[in-house]
């Protein structure tokens, strides 16, 4: 009986009670694969095979397919689908093997300090953010490969990473964007923010609003909120956004990052060309759908991902995540100039950079739109001095110094 129907009901009927004694023997062998088959499902759902509920469900689906094949006289029907389902059980043990034993390593970041929890924290208007004040020691891990080890990070009660204080500093310089105006892996004095204060003689008092995987969204939401600026003495100065390629999908929609940290913002145009966010993505119905089921499959299917590309679910062109983009800079140029007696400026970091033609595209949006654009050229001799590791790509301690010295210089060109 299937929720008060009988066999009868559903149209299905058993097979006769009395069988010849070779289909007894078939019904026995299948009796005894059943039994195989429902045992794998046990282990693989008790987590003695594999945790995954992915694996777990097909197994188990295929072992209910194979018992009606069994039990009904459909079975060809019956079976195919257990095979099926069977098949794809056994494909996803393989895929959450190879993602356990053979896959490139992932990075992976611990961290220790004071407080020892709570310093970092889903954050309704940035999507997430350090909480202050904190003292942490980060470490990042490649595999069996350690990029950085113990690095002190001080963060201070507006989530920012501060300089040393300069009472005589006249101007201030603000540095926005993600990990490499953050600094990661460097410590506090070796960011650019400390290194440009440091050049400039102490004629900049520099405060440090990026945060490792922020972009243009985060810096127009961080200009609109009064406390973030309220112990900022110098009404004068410059704001520094450093810009890397990857931000131009961190402005616009994305799947990743959205079932990750569901209240990162992002922006669109409308269909007259207008300015749309800062958005969540609960804020459209289809994103919604799409990021809760992407969550699903990405949370429980190893096969899932390892073969599904983030970038396949984009709903913007290159093109159109690039004017995006210009448009929220230019935005935040203009909370920064309603706040402040400066300019807002978007240094192109000379490495993790667009595809020429598609960087050029960009320059000249953000030309049209009044922002200005300050390009520096990459750090001579060996590349790999200008990274943080051969297998990390964040900026060096020496990158920061020489981007740092030619930043001042073109900073007091335009300012």
């Amino acid at each position: 009986m299937v929720f008060g129907l009988t066999v009868d009901h559903l149209g299905i009927q058993k097979v006769p009670e009395t069988l010849p004694v070779k289909t007894k023997r078939i019904r026995l062998l299948m009796v005894f694969g059943l039994i195989l088959i429902s045992t794998a499902f046990g282990l693989a759902f008790s987590g003695m095979i594999t945790s995954n509920l992915c694996v777990a469900t097909n197994i188990g689906l295929g072992t209910i397919a194979g018992f009606a094949a069994f039990r009904y006289r459909r079975l060809r029907f019956f079976l195919a689908i257990s095979s099926a389902l069977l098949f794809l059980g056994i494909l996803e043990m393989a895929a959450q093997f190879y993602e356990s034993n053979l896959a490139p390593a992932s990075k992976i970041y611990s961290y220790r300090g004071e407080p020892s929890v709570g310093w970092m924290a889903e954050h309704g208007l940035v999507g997430y953010a350090f909480q202050g004040p904190a003292r942490l020691w980060a470490t990042a891990t490649l595999g069996d490969e350690i990029l950085f080890d113990s690095v002190f990070y001080s963060i201070d009660p507006l989530s920012r990473r501060k300089c040393a204080p300069s009472v005589e500093s006249p101007e201030h310089a603000l540095f926005f964007g993600g990990s490499f105006a953050f600094g990661e892996g460097l410590s506090n004095q070796q960011m650019i923010a400390c290194q440009f204060q440091t050049t400039s003689e102490m004629g900049y008092q520099s405060y440090n609003y990026g945060m490792m995987g922020w972009g243009p969204s985060q810096t127009y939401a961080q200009l609109g909120v009064d406390e973030l600026f309220s112990d900022i003495r110098q009404r004068s100065g410059i704001a520094v956004f450093s810009f890397i390629g990857d931000h131009i999908y961190r402005t616009t929609w994305n799947i990743s990052t959205a079932a990750e940290f569901p209240e990162y913002p992002f922006f669109q145009l409308s269909e007259s060309g207008d300015l749309v966010g800062p958005l969540k993505a609960r804020d459209r119905r289809s994103l919604r759908f799409a990021t809760a089921v992407y969550k699903f499959l990405r949370g429980y299917s190893p096969m899932f991902r390892i073969l599904v590309d983030p970038s396949m679910f984009r709903i913007e062109s290159d093109e159109e995540a690039v004017m995006v983009t210009a448009r929220v800079l230019q935005a935040a140029r203009h909370r920064y100039q309603n706040r402040f007696d400066g300019e807002f400026v978007v240094l192109l970091w000379p490495r993790s950079r667009l595809d020429p033609d598609l960087e050029e595209f960009f320059v000249q949006h953000l030309i049209t739109l009044g922002v200005p654009v300050i390009r520096v050229p990459e750090l001579p001799g060996d590349p790999l001095d200008a990274q943080l590791h051969p297998k990390d790509g964040h900026p060096s301690a020496k990158e920061i110094t020489w981007i740092a010295s030619l930043l001042l210089d073109e900073v007091r060109s335009i300012h």
